[in-house]
């Protein structure tokens, strides 16, 4: 007999054996050991890192999913199961050859790109072709993502589409800020970190990055150690007095190499890197004296204040500290300034200041782009800029420092109407002698919720090219954290810890780059791209549902800060829409204006409506509360959908997914109600009926009960102390808070009305009217007036030009007004009546040619009103931007 130890080895092998057959078995019949060998044929060079990171991400997911990859420069007419054929469009290689004797046009322009599916060698193959590395790298990157879908292992191309695409808008920039130095210097140092957002940024067709640098802190006591900025990163020896406190020469020099090796990762992925050089001193009082010494710094200072400047140096030291930083950093791409008092440097002072920064970049980095802020800046400082003859453009936030609706407002507030502060007030004057940047100030309303609407971004993205601007720049997600928080503080954690999900926080808004990227890039990207994602993420049906549900959700807060808002509400560090309740009822219901007041009517302005009868085309509040109504009732429906999937994958991420959302659906409720308790509450005060006071405190209560649903959604989801603000009244913020005060609003409101005993008599007949319109706000939603407008009509200086408005149904208008002005908003809109042409559908209307110069372009709308009382205004905001834009022609 063989020995014991032998029998149990032979034993043991023998098991191993079956097993192994057994899973290789498994294999073949799933497919996966008959898998198609496939060649990538390019000669792009290494040198090219975008071309390359996109190849060998492509080569990594072929591989990951079992697929041999073997790569070569160029064929050698091995046969293999699949070809994958890549080059430059300017090169001479197999792949522009293939192109032209298919008699396939090669990609024209930066980043424009080709993808084929052909036949090669008798054999199935990728054609992807780029006029650049960064259109070939989003060409990988895209066969890529298709890829990673295929659940065939015999065609992993089998999502993969024939395209040619170029971007729509040339400029897709992301904007981060320094407000917080523990925060900052967690992510400035983490290569990991860099190295997957620039990936993800990459993937979506994100272009240029912007790091903001001296952005104010707070306004409360903490010093901003990047105002300047210089000061961190070097110390000049003609001013030894200006330092960072706390900080060494060795740190110092730990910063340039940490700043130098993040913008070497963004170029790799074919990312422009900019720095916004925002304030050239503190304009914090609390740290005044230390801009008036010129001395040694204190050996107590506490860390973070930049000591030794002082009004007589501030001048010629930022002259010479901005000409070094450009020296250290020559491979920075844009730069951006504050060009205004904000900076610090103001008055007559300005004008020299800027003149000679100019010429100093333009000596050290004439390559940069030059963004220089539209506020309060004078035309003179601008015209310097472009004499340089560099790249120069103006930024002008897109719609207040809020995220409002993706159009231009129509009319912005009266408040900022005849300042530079936002929109793009009367610089878009003709002949151009400036480019444009559209800075879309996101970072105070979507501060920390999902969001992602492809149907807004792709208005605001055709809205980016007005005045043929260069392109956009948004806030990331989460853009405030930690500011205003003490530099030493511990960086919070957005979720609670049970409920992570991801590595790095900026993963979890994966959809918000996405389709920022895609769909600037390309207004008409396949929708399987975000799609699918939602699918392999969440499920088949359950991540349709989620899809959907967040692209309802995300058109909440444009809505909010358009229609139910609290102006004042207008900068960054007072407004929130994700939380704020906007004040108690009495406050809001007074003063509560929108922030497009040509689309939308203040719950003041529809009371007096209703007291004073009328019809008004403007959206009225109890309009705007039952659009709220039906979001809130849709977003919940579609959450309730992917809940109730059998099996559904209960992730984490699923799990955040359908909390914020709730969040969004409550929200969207509260606002339905608040929106008429204020009218109702408008009402009271100027018809003295206690009547509507009920009515506004029965309303009051529903919107109380709806944030208090809200709540309850976001549970312990979310950290209790959400820091994202120096403003004491609302960081740190939670839900819970804000509910607190809802409660304490409506108890006092309550008390006030115990008071004043039982409603009087007599006004029972106000109640009803408006008990019956805002039931029929609910329940009827009169179909919207159908009309055909020429968007291609151009003008020609002092003459008149005839606008025609074509409707189907013209027998069931009533009146028809044209809305016409310049494309200033310094300007206010004229208005003549239209008229039906004889034996037509279409009216008219003239504007007059002493109105059109050369100076400005032209924009209108129209004002409707049919027979059965319904008033609207054209083109509809809900499926388009709500004007017409008329080009002047010019020698």
């Amino acid at each position: 007999m063989p020995p014991l130890y032998k029998t149990l080895n032979s034993m043991k092998t023998t098991r191993l054996l079956t097993r192994s057959i057994a899973f290789l078995l498994g294999l073949i019949s799933a497919g996966y050991l008959c898998m198609a060998d496939v060649e990538i044929i390019s000669d792009v060079p290494e040198t090219n890192q975008p071309a390359l990171h996109g190849l060998n991400t492509l080569a990594k997911e072929l591989e990951q999913k079992g697929q041999p990859v073997s790569r070569v420069a160029e064929s050698s007419g091995r046969k293999a199961d699949y070809y994958l054929i890549a080059g430059l469009a300017t090169d001479d290689n197999l792949a522009t050859k293939l192109l032209k004797s298919l008699n396939q046009p090669l990609p024209e322009g930066k980043e424009s790109l080709v993808i084929r599916k052909i036949s090669y060698l008798e054999t199935p193959a990728i054609l992807l072709c780029g006029r650049d590395g960064v259109g070939l790298m989003y060409a990988a990157l895209d066969t890529a993502k298709r890829i990673s879908w295929s659940d065939d292992s015999t065609d992993p191309f089998q999502h993969v589409l024939d395209v040619s695409e170029k971007p729509e808008v040339a400029e897709r920039a992301v904007s981060t800020q320094s407000v917080h130095r523990r925060y900052f210097e967690e992510r400035l140092y983490d290569t990991k970190y860099w190295t997957q957002y620039f990936d993800m940024m990459a993937e979506h067709r994100l272009n240029q990055f912007i790091l903001i640098l001296g952005y104010k802190n707070s306004q409360y006591g903490e010093p901003v150690f990047t105002s300047p900025a210089y000061p961190y990163f070097f110390n000049l020896d003609e001013y030894p007095y200006v330092r960072l406190s706390g900080l060494s020469e060795k740190e110092q020099r730990s910063n340039i190499a940490a700043l130098k090796e993040v913008i070497k990762l963004a170029h790799a992925r074919g990312i422009e890197f900019g720095v916004g050089l925002w304030d050239q001193i503190q304009r914090n009082k609390n740290w005044a004296p230390f801009i008036e010494t010129d001395r040694e710094m204190p050996a107590d200072l506490r860390e973070n204040v930049i000591w030794g400047l002082t009004k007589e140096n501030l001048i010629p030291y930022s002259k010479s500290a901005i000409r070094k930083f450009f020296q250290i950093f020559p491979e920075v791409d844009i730069v951006q300034f504050r060009m205004h008092w904000e900076s610090g440097i103001q008055g007559e002072l300005a004008l020299n200041f800027w003149r000679e920064i100019f010429q100093i970049l333009k000596e050290e980095s004439p390559h940069l782009k030059i963004e220089a802020r539209a506020k309060d800046v004078p035309d003179e400082t601008l015209y310097d800029g472009v004499d340089t003859g560099m790249d120069f453009r103006v930024a002008t936030k897109h719609w207040m420092e809020q995220m409002g609706m993706p159009f231009h407002p129509t009319h912005v507030n009266k408040a900022n109407q005849m300042d530079r502060r936002h929109g793009y007030a009367d610089l878009l004057r003709f002949p151009k002698r400036y480019d444009f940047k559209w800075r879309l100030w996101n970072g105070g309303t979507t501060r920390v919720l999902l969001w992602g609407d492809p149907q807004w971004v792709k208005l605001f993205a055709r809205g980016s090219k007005l005045y043929d601007a260069a392109g956009y720049e948004f806030n990331e997600p989460l853009f405030f954290k930690m500011n205003g928080s003490p530099h030493e503080k511990e960086v919070f954690e957005l979720l609670n810890p049970k409920y992570r999900y991801y590595e790095y926080e900026f993963e979890r808004y994966w959809h918000f780059y996405q389709v920022f990227g895609r769909i600037g890039y390309n207004p008409d990207t396949p929708s399987d791209i975000w799609e699918m994602e939602f699918r392999n993420r969440f499920g088949e049906d359950a991540g349709v549902e989620l899809m959907k549900g967040m692209h309802l959700a995300s058109k909440v807060l444009p809505r909010i800060v358009a229609a139910s808002y609290l102006y004042s509400r207008f900068p960054s560090p007072r407004g929130w829409a994700e939380l704020q309740r906007m004040d108690d009822l009495p406050d809001f219901a007074k003063n509560s204006k929108p922030s497009d007041i040509q689309q939308f009517a203040s719950p003041m302005e529809e009371a007096e409506l209703i007291l004073n009868g009328g019809i008004s085309p403007k959206r009225q509040p109890s309009q705007t509360s039952a659009w709220f109504q039906s979001t809130s009732d849709r977003i919940l429906a579609h959450v309730a959908k992917a809940e109730a999937v059998e099996g559904v994958m209960r992730s984490n991420e699923f799990k955040s997914t359908v909390t914020d959302l709730k969040i969004l659906g409550q929200l969207s409720l509260y606002h339905s109600k608040r929106l008429l308790a204020a009218v109702c509450y408008n009402l009271y005060m100027k018809a003295d009926d206690l009547s509507m006071l009920d009515r506004a405190i029965g309303y009051e209560k529903e919107a109380v009960d709806a944030y208090g649903g809200l709540v309850e959604a976001a549970g312990d989801f979310y950290n209790k102390e959400l820091e994202f603000g120096s403003n004491p009244s609302l960081f740190p913020g939670h839900w819970r808070n804000e509910h607190a005060a809802l409660q304490q609003g409506l108890k006092k409101l309550k008390a006030e009305r115990a008071v004043l005993g039982e409603a009087k008599a007599g006004h029972t007949s106000l109640a009803k009217r408006v008990d019956a319109l805002f039931a029929k706000r609910l329940s009827d939603t009169p179909a919207p007036i159908v009309a055909e407008m020429d968007a291609e009509q151009k003008a020609d200086p002092g003459k008149n030009l005839t606008v025609a408005v074509r409707f189907p149904n013209a027998s069931d208008i009533d009146k028809v007004v044209l809305r016409y002005r310049r494309v200033s908003q310094f300007e206010d809109y004229e208005a003549k009546k239209m008229t039906l042409r004889a034996g037509s559908d279409s009216y008219e209307s003239i504007i007059p040619g002493d109105f059109i110069g050369e100076k400005y372009d032209l924009m209108y709308f129209v004002e409707v009103t049919d027979r059965k009382g319904n008033a609207q205004m054209l083109p509809d905001l809900e499926e388009q931007t709500p004007y017409v834009m008329i080009e002047v022609n010019r020698p």
